[in-house]
């Protein structure tokens, strides 16, 4: 989920708002680093711009609170997923094709080791910072949710799937493939899946939802 940047390019952007958006991912990079590893409430804002080597003016101007830098740093994750799911949706391929690599998709990105401890920080932090889970939740599990429920509103539509609460829909299907898997890596019980399994999970959602649904 957090990908470090590793070096930035010497040659000088072109223009100055290549510069701001170089900046702004270095930043996040960095924010992201320090929420992994130290969780919300361990992490100083004045730690993370002079680890990024930013002024605390041109910090605070772009992420007023500890908070809006959270978001921020959820927000460019999520929205490099929901690119890709889009693009799955809008795609002419058969319903059970789709729903595969959207599941694969997502149980990947829900087992990646990054999403595992952010959700286990954020646990530990809720109590105290309770809209950490919110801002995680509305930024992640329910734009693919609501995504999902676009997307089924279609098949219904097109005849493909019976009709249906596209909401409840989606979410049903998202439960199939990652409630019970996810909450015992979350909580340590089980070991991360192997691909395999996750594929085998997806496959057997997958024909469970279109036995209900598929027309």
């Amino acid at each position: 989920m957090w990908e470090t940047m590793a070096k930035i390019k010497k040659t000088m952007p072109s223009s100055s708002s290549d510069k701001s958006e170089i900046l702004t991912g270095h930043l996040l990079d960095i924010a992201a680093s320090f929420f992994l590893e130290k969780g919300f409430a361990g992490s100083s804002v004045s730690e993370i711009a002079r680890q990024a080597r930013a002024s605390k003016e041109s910090f605070y101007s772009r992420y007023p609170t500890k908070e809006d830098l959270f978001r921020a740093v959820i927000r460019r994750q999520t929205d490099r997923m929901a690119e890709q799911m889009n693009a799955l949706f809008l795609s002419d391929a058969p319903t059970a094709v789709t729903l595969t690599s959207f599941g694969e998709g997502l149980l990947e990105r829900f087992m990646a080791d990054d999403t595992i401890t952010l959700q286990r920080t954020i646990s530990l932090d809720a109590q105290k910072f309770p809209e950490l889970a919110r801002i995680f939740y509305e930024l992640g599990p329910a734009r693919m949710i609501a995504a999902l429920s676009r997307y089924l509103e279609e098949q219904v539509a097109q005849g493909k799937l019976r009709k249906l609460d596209p909401d409840s829909a989606a979410q049903q299907f998202i439960g199939l493939i990652t409630s019970e898997t996810m909450l015992k890596v979350t909580l340590g019980i089980v070991p991360k899946p192997s691909k395999d399994v996750q594929r085998s999970r997806v496959k057997s959602a997958v024909d469970v939802f279109l036995r209900g649904y598929a027309e």
